[in-house]
């Protein structure tokens, strides 16, 4: 167990200093503010909206982040040496989700502070983003393991995310119901909206009890699609 805390701590300090080079920090800071900055000079009520900003931000700083990133290591031989060592994909998957969820929280902290629409229970907003942030990045670790190159990834993309929209459609008016609670983004939604006053905070339970569940799923399957492409990766001339 301490063992695997340390590799998993070293790889989180690799993943921050690999993101703070790559300029992920400050584009979705950057990015964030001046999102903030639209809707607050729209003269937009954003209390409504904030699952769906939210949404759509940390699909970029989670999502697609970590599909690069790990393309990005498979290109260099990273997946295929760590197979080679003791560290386990669990670890590895931790760290991303550690070092992309810290990103993620940050970023929507910016984003209600600038938009002047502070959340009035911080905790289930910090809790809504985590759950959203892990969610999206074993989802994108998962689906970009069926492909060699970001070029080749970003065309079909699109389509992957597409299913990101049906936990936000009751607030575009297009219905909704228990079995929302089948999606696993419901649980963030749900607590994005407790924590705007939007959704009752006993709902705040079994969001992240759900949430929790959904993460663990996505973990399997992210784990076992690792798996496979560093053994692919360390297969190929």
């Amino acid at each position: 167990m301490r063992h695997s805390v340390r590799r998993t701590a070293a790889t989180l300090l690799l993943d921050l200093r690999r993101q703070a080079v790559g300029g992920y920090w400050s584009v979705a800071v950057l990015v964030g503010a001046v999102v903030a900055g639209m809707v607050r000079g729209l003269g937009v009520e954003p209390t409504r909206w904030w699952p769906i900003l939210l949404l759509g931000e940390l699909t970029v700083t989670c999502f697609y982040f970590a599909a690069v990133q790990v393309l990005a290591e498979r290109g260099e031989g990273m997946l295929t040496a760590r197979a080679l060592t003791p560290a386990r994909e669990e670890e590895y998957l931790a760290a991303l989700m550690l070092s992309l969820g810290a990103l993620a929280v940050l970023e929507s902290a910016v984003l209600v502070l600038v938009a002047g629409d502070l959340p009035r229970h911080w905790p289930a907003l910090i809790a809504g983003v985590l759950v959203l942030a892990a969610l999206e990045v074993l989802y994108g670790v998962s689906v970009v393991a069926g492909y060699d190159t970001a070029a080749a990834f970003l065309l079909p993309s699109g389509l992957w995310t597409a299913v990101f929209i049906v936990p936000v459609l009751p607030l575009m008016g297009l219905g909704g119901g228990w079995w929302l609670w089948l999606h696993p983004l419901q649980p963030a939604v749900i607590l994005v909206e407790v924590a705007f006053d939007r959704a009752t905070t006993a709902l705040s339970v079994p969001a992240v009890v759900v949430g929790a569940l959904w993460a663990a799923v996505g973990m399997a399957v992210a784990r076992r699609r690792l798996h496979a492409m560093s053994i692919e990766a360390g297969e190929k001339p």
